[in-house]
């Protein structure tokens, strides 16, 4: 009862009957039925990601807020000493300028405050031009923030499939975060072609979840979590030998041609495992 999402359920559903117990109008307490809309939000994974960002990038956004606020009241101050005269209607007070001030700087400029001094107009210019500025760093930072979190998010889901995978099982935590950041990540449904016979092989699957299968000639092989294949591509003939595909929903880790040669001269007991394996492969299917 007392959790983030008990204190929503109780506001959407006791709102509008307490409102109308206390003698609100009818009227205005069904308006607190809008409540509701507050109980979809702990379904939305990505306010999650919000949050997080929110949090570990408060001290760049509190301090782009306080360049906000000091031009939004320095431009009005100086609104107000050059227009106060000539418009006191709308200028003939700090608050009154103020309200200039947010519009002009949000870019938003209804047009219904605008200065007629050419000193006024010079302001205007360069709030408008902060404007931008300030809301360019709060998008820069913010999307900064969402793509260093996506990157957390991908490096941990990788990371805890690659330790699944019985060749990088003996690996060191050294060793698998720089595995982890070559491989990418496939998510993959039941009967979904992976590689097709004779196509160009730049890369090779290891398999963290699911299972796949082999279309060789005169049999099919099935391979499941901990396997790998497309390795012979890599290892010298970049033709693809035979048709794979996923035969339930899989989770396949790649690893590019690039990154391959990198990985393999950086581990040699990894190369001599995957070459010892293609080599035995390459004998069974003969």
């Amino acid at each position: 009862m007392t959790s983030s999402a008990g204190v929503v359920d109780a506001l959407g559903a006791l709102a509008v009957p307490v409102a109308l117990l206390i003698g609100i109008e009818p009227k205005t307490a069904w308006l607190l039925s809008v409540l509701w809309v507050l109980k979809v939000v702990p379904g939305i994974p990505g306010l999650r990601q919000l949050r997080r960002v929110l949090v570990l990038e408060s001290g760049p956004l509190v301090s782009v807020l306080v360049i906000f606020l000091m031009v939004v009241f320095l431009a009005s101050v100086a609104e107000y000493f050059l227009e106060r005269d000539v418009q006191p209607q709308t200028f003939g007070s700090v608050p009154a300028a103020l309200w200039w001030a947010v519009v002009t700087l949000t870019t938003t400029g209804y047009g219904d405050v605008v200065p007629v001094t050419p000193l006024g107009r010079m302001v205007a210019a360069m709030v408008m031009i902060s404007g931008l500025g300030v809301f360019g760093l709060w998008t820069g930072i913010l999307a900064t923030g969402f793509a260093a979190e996506t990157r957390r998010d991908n490096f941990l889901k990788t990371w805890e499939s690659v330790s699944k995978v019985p060749f990088f099982a003996a690996l060191g935590p050294a060793a698998i975060a720089d595995v982890t950041h070559m491989l990418r990540t496939m998510e993959l449904p039941a009967r979904t072609m992976i590689i097709r016979k004779g196509a160009q092989g730049d890369c090779m699957y290891f398999i963290a979840a699911g299972e796949v299968e082999v279309d060789l000639p005169g049999k099919k092989v099935q391979l499941g979590e901990g396997a790998f294949f497309g390795e012979m591509a890599l290892l010298g003939n970049n033709k693809r030998g035979a048709n794979v595909s996923t035969t339930k929903v899989s989770r396949l880790l790649v690893l590019d041609l690039v990154d391959f040669r990198v990985l393999m001269a950086r581990h040699p007991d990894l190369a001599e495992t995957i070459d010892a394996e293609a080599k035995r492969r390459t004998l069974e299917n003969k």
